[in-house]
This record gives C-alpha cells, structure tokens and sequence, in this order.
C-alpha cells in the first residue's frame, strides 16, 4: 500500500514539473540566430527612413524578426519573372536567407526613433516587417522584401502591402532602382 502511495506521488511530481521541461524546450526551439549583417542594416535603414518621411510618420514600429519564405511565398512566385538580370546573384542571396527568420538588433541608421515590437496584434500604428537582405557578390545590388501593416483607428482589419525593393548602391549611399517597377501586393 504504501508503494502504491509513493508511486502516486511520484506520478503527481512528475505531472507538475512536466510543462516546465515542455516550456523549457520551446524555448530553445524558439531561439533565432541574430542578423548580423551592417551593410542589411544600412538598406532597411534607407527604405524605411524614405517610406516614413513619405508617410510624415513621427514613429517606426518594426517586427523583431526577418520575414522568412513561408510567409512571403505567394508574392515571391507572383514577382519571380520581374527580377532583371543585374539583381540574379542578389535574389539567389536573398532566397538563401530567407529560409531562415533571424533576430533583429538595434542597428538600424534610422532618422527618427524606432522601437522593436513582438506581434502586430493590437498594434493601432504602421508596422514594418523585414527580410533578411540579399546581395549580389560585390554589394553593388540589393534585394529585400518590406511588409507594411496598419490598422486605421477604429477598425478591427489591417492594410498595408508587402513590396521588393530593388537597391542599387551609388556614391552617396543605397539608391532604390527606380528604373525597374516595384513589385508586390497591396491588401
């Protein structure tokens, strides 16, 4: 009788420590490596600085997380055909990385305060979600993907777009191709 109690007890111990060990273990599933990549920095620095003055935003909020290619595949298949010849060596840099969501770090070169967010849930301001950016062999071209989510006061839905942008790098810093039309979706 009484192994029978210390095996129950032994099982009730078990129980209560279990969703630690479970918690313990996501967590370590959930761990990103950080993107750590200067001149990537310097390209969504310049877009989103570019897109803010353009929107007269006083506040960039961005996700804490690059985009992956699970979340962006649709867009990606729609834009395959429209990437010119110069941007093929930085498109097959950008593919490469976006298998793969990576974390943030605070070393965007932002003109105007910027604060990382976790979810864009409940988020009544413009966030900005990011791709990892590809390059081409001799940093010359860029390719990177930015999503724009809003949610207008009083409205449970969000718009925005999700949109490559295409750089080239100039004396004066990371230009946009302006030659080449921008694509994406707007929703």
């Amino acid at each position: 009788m009484k192994s029978l109690v210390a095996l129950a007890l032994l099982f009730l111990c078990f129980l209560v420590f279990l969703p630690a060990v479970v918690a313990q273990n996501k967590s370590k599933k959930i761990h990103l490596l950080p993107y750590d990549d200067i001149d990537g920095y310097k390209v969504l620095s310049s877009i989103i600085d570019a897109d803010t003055n353009k929107l007269r935003s006083e506040s960039v909020s961005i996700f804490h997380q690059t985009l992956s290619e699970d979340a962006f595949r649709e867009v990606r298949t729609q834009c395959s055909s429209r990437f010119p010849t110069e941007f093929q060596s930085a498109l097959a840099d950008f593919d490469k990385k976006a298998k793969t969501k990576l974390l943030l770090r605070q070393e965007f070169f932002s003109q105007k305060g910027y604060r990382f967010v976790e979810t864009t849930v409940g988020v009544q301001t413009g966030t900005y979600s990011v791709s990892a950016v590809g390059f081409d062999e001799s940093k010359s071209h860029a390719i990177v993907l930015v999503e724009y989510l809003v949610r207008p006061a009083r409205s449970m839905f969000l718009g925005g777009g999700t949109t490559f942008y295409l750089l080239r790098r100039t004396q004066t810093g990371w230009q946009e191709a302006a030659d080449i039309p921008k694509c994406g979706r707007i929703y």
